[in-house]
């Protein structure tokens, strides 16, 4: 017997066009000016919502992301106080990452230089204000060459790498690094929400502790916002360790590669065939 049925509804649909910017800053290579190396944190919150318990309205991302986008500044002042790099370097603060990393991938559609001949992608997307780590956390191992190159600068801070203890949150394909590393360009995302760092002042235990309730009470809520409480030693620990993979790769000539089980080593491949 066939099951017989109709259905109707009526939705109502609000559209608004909102205008919103990426910000982008560059030092040309002295050497290999049309070759890039990137950086990128996003400059959007979730701004006003309800109110607290307090009557706080305001979501401002202190942590998620003005302190990555304080790190890659402090990376680009450094840059810019010595010698020009080899290859052009890109400082890039994205819009609209909280509404589906739109502002990412809006430049990905629309590159200032061609992906087959950007280097790298590092990302600085909320890092943690807990104080100095013993251990780097890498999220998704077995990705890329890139994986390395952090362990062995990791490894000159005299810290060691300990892979993303949350997989399960799939931040590999949640921040703005992703819109690039789908065009072929290999990445590193330092995002505090992986995993619990190993903190030099009470280890790993601790550092779930900040982990649970950063994630738990302060993730896009009114408290993410500074306090003069925080301890940004490790935030400079990661600052530093992105600053030191960066110009590495902006004074070689090296191109990380895509491991061969990467789901991205095929778009770089056929990168790698339009640059020679």
């Amino acid at each position: 017997m066939a099951l017989k049925a109709t259905f109707s509804a009526n939705a109502p649909v609000e559209l608004a066009r909102i205008t919103s910017h990426n910000v982008i800053g560059k030092l040309t290579g002295s050497k290999y000016p049309n070759e890039t190396v990137s950086y990128g944190g996003h400059w959007d919150a979730y701004g006003i919502g309800p109110a607290d318990a307090q009557g706080r309205t305001i979501r401002p991302g202190a942590a998620d992301d003005a302190l990555g986008l304080a790190a890659m500044i402090e990376i680009a002042r450094k840059f810019a106080a010595g010698p020009r790099p080899e290859r052009t370097l890109l400082f890039a603060a994205w819009t609209s990452e909280e509404r589906g990393l739109l502002g990412s991938e809006y430049y990905a559609q629309h590159p200032l230089y061609p992906h087959e001949t950007m280097v790298a992608n590092l990302t600085l997307d909320t890092l943690q204000f807990a104080g100095p780590v013993k251990d780097v956390v890498l999220i998704g191992k077995g990705q890329s060459e890139m994986e390395q190159l952090l362990a062995q600068a990791a490894q000159a801070q005299g810290r060691y790498v300990t892979p993303e203890g949350h997989p399960e949150r799939g931040l590999f394909y949640r921040a703005d690094h992703f819109s690039l590393a789908k065009r072929g360009v290999p990445v590193l995302l330092d995002m505090a929400l992986a995993g619990a760092y190993d903190l030099q002042d009470g280890g790993r235990e601790a550092g779930e502790r900040w982990l649970s309730e950063f994630t738990g009470k302060c993730y896009h809520q009114t408290c993410d916002a500074w306090s003069p409480d925080w301890n940004l030693g490790g935030a400079v620990q990661e600052a530093d360790l992105f600053y030191d993979i960066g110009a590495r790769l902006a004074n070689s000539r090296e191109w990380p590669k895509w491991l061969p089980s990467s789901e991205f080593s095929k778009v770089r491949e056929a990168s790698a065939e339009t640059r020679r």
